[in-house]
């Protein structure tokens, strides 16, 4: 299976998009679709690795109808992200929507003999008409998706008037603003980081939650795409790093030493006032730097020579001590060079590196060779998507430092992160020394 996340295709949509400018050919685009599955509510109540085989077979389905040029990527498991170079009209597009969509509604799923009915949306978007680079080009891409899943059903192509008259993206951007002036509220959700060597929880990941008005969770690819829409990014990390702060605040409180870390996109790290942001924020709640880490997203947009403006964002975050780490490790351009240049404290192998790692030597060789380089830098390393205990045990055996993924816990409210750690024989407590057999 190819490399799989948002910062690996955020990478090859850029190299696309530069090698179409590069051709100046008029018949020349590159096109961009995001799909979306919605299986049948039975297959909730399955378990975890038939989830994963269920993704496996849509996976193996969309790429039966691809090109060889065509790449495939997948976000969470409910989005896949497929990049088309090179086409010669917008309309080549709307029949590659309409096949995936075909492919999925002549016939359901069938894992172990259980039929899972799929209903496919797809949102696409065309170069440069629909955004001149990569990241716009994808948040046009998931509108249109947003807007055929919220109407009727059927694949869209992006279209500009999607995002001032359509009701279901202008009762989100309502629901989105009032969210941040005592509307539905945004949230942070914590999944549990465990410590290998003592079985210990010793930190969290807070990722973002939202419901819109209806009720219904947002994904948060949508709610980031849409913030950067309404240019309300800066408010949002605002509020990131003062609820981020007083989470860590509140765990003190209830006596768990926990480090915390939250995501920031590398494009964050241009805006000169994230340091302060951040340190107004750990000093409002009396927080301690060293627990709160950075998980920087798409690294490879980073231009960390000396004397850029990153250069000296970064600084002054390792003057305010707290910590960094690079997400989606091993995909992109998230390569041992720039680890060693943007002096991180941890590195995340990406998923995909860690569904297959118990059936596949290269994957498992892949992982050891980052575990292996990063503990030769003083680098921590951390394995996400873990779900079985087989997989658990081979990342132990390499050395891994820390395991996230929902053999352990999906992420869940703060409240109920407390109560996990302490139902969890005082997992987090200065004194547990449970172990990972």
């Amino acid at each position: 299976m190819d490399t799989l996340s948002p910062s690996g295709f955020l990478a090859a949509l850029s190299e696309v998009s530069t090698h179409m400018a590069e051709a100046r050919s008029d018949a020349a685009s590159a096109g961009v679709i995001a799909l979306y599955a919605q299986p049948d509510a039975a297959l909730y109540r399955l378990p975890l690795e038939h989830l994963r085989r269920f993704e496996r077979e849509i996976d193996r389905r969309v790429r039966s109808c691809l090109r060889p040029q065509d790449r495939l990527f997948a976000v969470d498991g409910k989005e896949w992200l497929v990049v088309l170079p090179r086409l010669p009209s917008a309309g080549i597009l709307t029949l590659a929507m309409l096949r995936l969509e075909q492919l999925f509604n002549e016939a359901p799923l069938e894992l172990e003999g259980v039929e899972l009915p799929v209903r496919v949306v797809c949102g696409a978007a065309i170069s440069p008409d629909h955004g001149k680079d990569a990241f716009h080009l994808l948040q046009s891409a998931r509108i249109a998706g947003l807007v055929a899943g919220r109407s009727d059903g059927a694949s869209r192509l992006y279209d500009a008037s999607m995002e001032q008259s359509t009701p279901a993206v202008a009762m989100l951007e309502r629901d989105l603003r009032e969210a941040f002036t005592g509307g539905s509220e945004l949230e942070l959700h914590l999944q549990p980081k465990i410590h290998i060597p003592s079985g210990e929880c010793r930190s969290a990941e807070a990722l973002l939650r939202w419901r819109s008005s209806d009720g219904a969770w947002v994904p948060p690819p949508v709610v980031i795409s849409l913030i950067d829409r309404l240019g309300l990014r800066h408010r949002f990390n605002r509020w990131l790093f003062q609820r981020a702060a007083q989470i860590m605040h509140e765990l003190r409180m209830a006596g768990l030493e926990v480090d915390l870390s939250i995501n920031l996109s590398a494009t964050d790290l241009y805006d000169a006032e994230v340091p302060d942001l951040i340190g107004q924020a750990l000093a409002t709640w009396n927080a301690v730097p060293q627990r709160l880490c950075l998980e920087i997203t798409e690294t490879s947009m980073i231009d960390d020579s000396e004397g850029d403006s990153v250069s000296e964002v970064l600084k002054r975050l390792r003057l305010l001590g707290v910590s960094l780490s690079i997400d989606d490790f091993g995909t992109g351009f998230s390569g041992m060079s720039r680890l060693k240049r943007l002096s991180v404290q941890e590195v995340k192998i990406d998923r995909s590196f860690v569904i297959d790692l118990v059936v596949s030597a290269r994957d498992r060789e892949i992982a050891n060779s980052i575990i292996d380089l990063s503990h030769r830098l003083g680098v921590e390393v951390t394995a996400e998507g873990v779900e079985d205990e087989e997989t658990a045990a081979v990342l132990a055996q390499l050395g891994c430092d820390h395991l996230q993924g929902f053999l352990f816990s999906r992420a869940i409210p703060p409240q109920e992160f407390v109560s996990w750690v302490r139902g969890r024989s005082g997992i987090g407590a200065a004194d547990a020394k449970v172990r990972l057999d």
